[in-house]
């Protein structure tokens, strides 16, 4: 599914992660922000796109937008005693990284004031790396898709996903931009990462989406997230998110535990010793059923060559979460590789819960393919003409549905955000 011409792994995180107490400080100003009685991790988790899902997505709004391959992190802009900016990525492990520069987003009621500038704000988005063609390198680039809170603004994140994002767009995205040209000419230093918001298309177009956005993203993609334009944001998991991916990008966040290593009885009658650099006899993946409780579910497929490569990476490999595919023919569990090496999941607490194991596993037996979300989408059109016509009104297909079909060049920018 990605775009084959773009990075697929996901970038290290910029910036020093902050340590005790501090760190413990800040968990506690962002829980005060977002009202929470829990300090734990805030962003929302979606659910895995299953069969029900597709008159779900007939019966409500939702936009659908494409599934980054990179970190999931919340940007936190905050002040510090001196009153200066001050930039932090959250990772899914609750740990928090100070960025600098810091960014500096001018306060949207006083765009021309350099002293004034956005704070007390939270973003969801994604750190990935963007590679253009004619460029050596790939560009660090955080596209954010939601917004929990807005210069301290209460309850922000209680109101509907449309207007999370029309605030977001208007107060944060677009005030950036036109404050750029002004940092460059006053020679600011430039943060190691761009922002820019993530694309949505009103679901109608998901067949755009697969056909042109998808095959032309300069960075990884691993499928389409849908998300309904009328919920509340939630902490935690969200039935209202939902992950679809093709079937071979169906995959499973385990935990590895390494087996027993062969012993060797030397030739001469001395001790007996363990032998590190053999393979051992299994490579168990672990799922989380409680907080501290991991069972085993599986053995991972690991052949000789690929243990050579492991034993190459010189790192460790017990104990870390191993994102996993299972193979169509065999059945057996393989770990999905960037370039050799495995995907870890190193940003990730815990492997994935039991409940989530089962939902993915639903989706790999029984997936809803490509062909179905597009004729679910058709039809949904279909039926809004025939609701049109029988209120006597004019029938006439939603602004970009012709793109769909005949790539239209000129869509305005209303059309390409789903308003």
């Amino acid at each position: 599914m990605a775009n084959g011409h773009a990075p697929s792994v996901p970038p290290l995180i910029p910036g020093r992660k902050i340590e005790e107490p501090f760190v413990g400080q800040l968990r506690e100003v962002v829980a005060d922000l977002l009202e929470r009685n829990t300090t734990r991790f805030a962003g929302a988790q979606p659910v895995s796109f299953a069969r029900q899902h597709l008159s779900e997505i007939q019966r409500s709004d939702y936009f659908v937008c494409e599934k980054t391959d990179g970190i999931r992190v919340l940007l936190f802009l905050y002040y510090t005693p001196d009153l200066e900016p001050v930039t932090f990525f959250i990772d899914r492990k609750n740990d928090f990284y100070e960025v600098t520069p810091p960014l500096r987003i001018p306060y949207h009621a006083l765009p021309d004031d350099d002293d004034k500038f956005l704070y007390n704000t939270i973003l969801d988005g994604e750190l990935v790396h963007n590679q253009h063609e004619g460029e050596a390198h790939p560009r660090l680039i955080y596209y954010t898709f939601d917004c929990l809170v807005l210069d301290g603004s209460p309850k922000l994140w209680l109101r509907p996903y449309e207007k999370r994002l029309a605030y977001m767009n208007s107060k944060v995205i677009q005030v950036k931009k036109a404050s750029e040209k002004t940092a460059a000419a006053q020679g600011r230093p430039r943060p190691p990462f761009e922002i820019t918001e993530k694309q949505n298309y009103n679901t109608y177009r998901v067949k755009m989406v697969l056909k042109e956005v998808l095959p032309k993203l300069p960075h990884g993609n691993d499928g389409l997230i849908f998300a309904c334009k009328n919920t509340p944001y939630v902490f935690g998991t969200d039935d209202h998110i939902l992950k679809w991916k093709p079937a071979h990008e169906n995959t499973i966040d385990f935990k590895l535990r390494l087996g027993k290593f062969p012993e060797v009885m030397p030739p001469d009658g001395s001790e007996p010793y363990t032998d590190w650099d053999a393979k051992p006899d299994r490579f168990e993946l672990l799922v989380q059923h409680d907080r501290r409780d991991y069972r085993a579910w599986d053995n991972l497929a690991v052949s000789d060559k690929e243990w050579e490569e492991l034993k190459g990476l010189e790192e460790r490999l017990d104990g870390r979460i191993i994102e996993c595919y299972r193979e169509d023919v065999s059945g057996q569990w393989k770990y999905k590789k960037d370039g050799t090496a495995p995907r870890w999941r190193d940003d990730k607490q815990d492997a994935n819960h039991i409940s989530t194991v089962n939902k993915v596993l639903a989706s790999i037996k029984d997936p809803v393919t490509e062909a179905e979300l597009v004729a679910s989408q058709e039809e949904t059109l279909r039926r809004r003409e025939r609701d049109l016509a029988k209120q006597g009104q004019v029938s006439a297909p939603p602004p970009g549905w012709q793109s769909a079909e005949h790539a239209d060049k000129k869509r305005k920018f209303s059309e390409v955000n789903g308003h």
